[in-house]
């Protein structure tokens, strides 16, 4: 685990995950399956998503480094499996549900770790949903890549931000160029990061 820098996950979980690999543009779960597996992410990203009767979308989150998927299931059978696509290549560990159920039982640590994972989980969210009524979209803009630039890259489409932030496209690609005509990105098969100091002082709240 230290090879992907994530070090919180207990030593017993650990030991019985195996190693899958996903491309982009693949689906880790599929809405007509019941869920008999979760997944730990090490590297790459997925789009968590709800196409609705109207035609439209909402994209509840997106998952990457150190997130799980299916890993409410532990807890109680998920009545609607939400759509998922891999848009970055994912390396993940896969587990068997129901051996992450006894491990939970015989174990204290595992379920302590489940239940603040998802707690967490829950928190982020409300958070976010806190930002959007109270600032503006260069800060949620800034803090968004910031949380899901890998290595200094950028490379979630306008498209999915606008359907995540629920904005429009044109307000979306107004303020990725005002960051690039202002020196803080830059268009490189996707956005190279060229100052982080920046980017985190709109993060956190300075006008930009």
């Amino acid at each position: 685990m230290e090879k992907y820098n994530i070090n919180e996950i207990p030593d017993s979980l650990v030991s019985v995950g195996e190693e899958r690999h996903f491309p982009a543009g693949m689906n880790i779960f599929h809405v007509d399956e019941r869920i008999t597996h979760c997944y730990l992410i090490l590297s790459g990203m997925v789009k968590i998503y709800i196409d609705h009767e109207n035609g439209r979308r909402s994209i509840l989150d997106f998952v990457g480094k150190g997130d799980w998927l299916g890993e409410l299931s532990l807890f109680r059978q998920e009545d609607y499996i939400k759509e998922n696509k891999v848009i970055e290549d994912v390396v993940c560990l896969e587990f068997e549900l129901d051996r992450l159920k006894q491990i939970c039982k015989e174990k204290a640590e595992v379920s302590f770790y489940f239940a603040s994972s998802i707690s967490n989980k829950l928190m982020v969210r409300s958070y976010r949903l806190s930002e959007y009524l109270n600032y503006s979209l260069e800060k949620r803009l800034a803090s968004f890549i910031l949380k899901y630039q890998q290595n200094g890259k950028y490379t979630i489409p306008h498209t999915d931000v606008s359907e995540y932030m629920n904005i429009s496209y044109r307000h979306v690609l107004f303020v990725m160029k005002k960051f690039c005509d202002d020196g803080i990105l830059k268009k490189d098969k996707g956005y190279r990061i060229m100052d982080y100091e920046r980017l985190e002082e709109i993060s956190n709240g300075f006008v930009a």
